[in-house]
């Protein structure tokens, strides 16, 4: 019987050492020439993570093995580069096998040819920050050859700003530290991606020679990234309005979608009416309105999900569609919003240019999210605008009086306030007059308070029925009420008022049983005087009112001038 340990001697004879590794770059087991190759004997391999060995070769794949699943294999699959140098193999156990010979140590051919099979960049970079090595992946992104690529520095394939960004990461790898970094990058050429980036020293006899940089486009991974920082920062703002929050929402997403025009519609029945828009084009205004059948929106509440075309002239769900023959639109992608349970619009992005790609799931699920912030955004501006009405009809309450609707006195006196202020800046003059019903008390004694507040209520759409625009009245308490009149001298003040009188004195109330009464007021009449405060117009007026219920009431007269 032959012994196994032939194995053993064939590898080491070989100079060839395999290892087994878990897909976290830790060595499980070893076998061939270990010591010639790695300088280590297999049992101090064991359990030892491949970045620690002192072979730039092997953390180089150990960096691969653990950073990109472009190496996670099918159990049973290999990855090998010219079948006597080295490879890497899938086991059955999840485990990966890496091959090591001696010409694959030794040869920088090997590592570039295994490196060019890879789909993710690889370059080399030396001391003076120049490029040793490029895998294809790298020169098919940059668009030069190996030999133009050679020798150049990076700083020739990086804008400016963008090299002083990684320069301090080169640094720190040639001293001999791995960095890992994802950025966003400019190249001389002016386009811009996000990397994700790895950098692992090479060492030639304890010394920094040089370090891989490996290197993946995750530009869209990036933008979307960036795009839900924006959506959740911008819905979270408070230092602006709606409108550009939501605008701001659409411009991102249009951004990211490669699209024209981002849209935020309000659907009523069967009308489609813009509510907010964005556009790479001439502006679209709110509130243009649009039957909803004429618009591809309809299609997608059909769905009730998301709804998306990248070429519409082909797409035989949109064939003669009327938004297509109007606007030609060939890309939409849009879904539904929904504001407590029910369909309050649509949330769409579009243009008139194809799309280059279809939409991808990721993106399906983005416009979700978006929605979902718009929605956010509509409930909370819904809100704010109940809460507002709320406040407001709190404030008209707290301004009127609650039986007849008229301005109460906490009205009266801002109103009189802002007058005077204007009085002050130059304005005409205004006056004021005061009126009481006459033998009030007898009406609720004799027909109680119901027939009193019908009284008044009754009172007070009959004055106002004789006021200018701009004239108000106002109840002061009990059956006392004040006219204010704007512009109005002494005298035209009291045409106004007397008018006023009279239209009380014809008219009747009916009592519901078939019975009637009339009433009549008595009223004081004042001009206010260049800074005179409101208090003592008041009881210049109040004064001249009580002057007329002595008089023998149903008359006005004019208030004495302030002393």
């Amino acid at each position: 019987m032959i012994s196994p340990s032939w194995r053993e001697e064939v590898l080491t004879l070989a100079r060839t050492v395999h290892l087994q590794v878990d897909r976290e770059g830790r060595i499980l087991d070893a076998i061939g020439d270990s010591v010639t190759l790695l300088g280590e004997p297999r049992e101090a391999l064991i359990d030892r993570p491949l970045h620690e060995l002192d072979d730039s070769r092997v953390r180089l794949a150990a960096t691969l093995i653990e950073q990109f699943s472009s190496l996670a294999l099918e159990p049973g699959q290999s990855r090998a580069v010219e079948a006597d140098a080295c490879g890497v193999y899938a086991l059955t156990d999840g485990s990966v096998a890496l091959r090591l010979t001696a010409e694959a140590s030794d040869d920088d051919g090997v590592i570039r040819r295994l490196a060019d099979r890879l789909p993710v960049m690889v370059a080399y970079i030396d001391p003076d920050g120049c490029f040793r090595l490029n895998n294809q992946a790298y020169l098919d992104f940059i668009g030069l050859s190996r030999e133009a690529l050679y020798g150049r520095p990076v700083s020739s394939v990086l804008d400016e700003a963008s090299y002083a960004k990684v320069a301090p990461r080169f640094r720190r790898a040639l001293a001999g530290e791995e960095v890992k970094y994802e950025d966003r990058l400019t190249l001389t050429d002016g386009r811009t991606y996000y990397f994700k980036v790895h950098y692992v020293p090479d060492y030639i006899n304890a010394e920094v020679a040089g370090f891989y940089a490996i290197i993946q486009d995750i530009s869209e991974y990036g933008a979307m990234i960036q795009l839900l920082r924006d959506v959740h920062t911008g819905i979270n703002r408070t230092d602006i309005g709606t409108r550009e929050i939501v605008e701001r929402l659409l411009d991102d997403a249009l951004a990211y979608l490669s699209l024209e025009v981002g849209l935020i519609s309000r659907i009523e029945d069967e009308r489609y009416t813009i509510w907010w828009a964005a556009s790479r084009g001439p502006e679209i205004m709110p509130g243009t309105t649009f039957p909803l059948g004429d618009t591809y929106c309809r299609l997608m509440l059909d769905e009730a999900d998301v709804f998306h075309t990248v070429q519409a002239s082909e797409d035989p769900r949109i064939s003669g569609h009327p938004c297509y023959r109007t606007f030609g639109l060939e890309s939409y992608i849009g879904i539904p919003l929904r504001v407590d349970g029910r369909v309050w619009g649509t949330l769409n992005f579009s243009s008139t240019a194809p799309r280059g790609r279809p939409f991808s799931e990721i993106e399906e699920e983005l416009l979700r999210l978006i929605a979902n912030a718009a929605e956010r955004v509509i409930t909370h501006e819904a809100e704010f605008e109940r809460v507002r009405r709320e406040r407001d009809r709190m404030t008209d309450r707290a301004m009127t009086d609650h039986l007849t609707g008229l301005p109460n006195r906490s009205a009266l006196e801002r109103h009189i306030e802002r007058l005077m202020q204007a009085r002050a800046d130059g304005a005409p003059p205004f006056s004021l007059a005061v009126l009481d019903i006459d033998h009030f008390k007898v009406i609720n004694d004799t027909h109680g308070h119901d027939i009193g507040d019908r009284v008044l209520c009754w009172l007070a759409e009959r004055m106002a029925q004789c006021l200018r625009d701009g004239d108000i009245v106002a109840r002061a308490g009990g059956e006392e009420f004040v006219i204010v009149m704007p512009g109005a001298s002494q005298r035209a003040a009291r045409e106004i008022v007397e008018r006023v009188r009279t239209h009380v004195r014809r008219g009747r109330i009916p009592l519901g049983d078939g019975q009637e009464i009339g009433v009549t007021v008595s009223g004081g009449i004042g001009e206010h005087q260049p800074g005179e405060p409101y208090p003592g117009l008041f009881r210049r007026v109040d004064t001249a009112l009580y002057a007329a219920k002595r008089a023998g009431r149903d008359r006005t007269h004019l208030a004495a001038c302030p002393a």
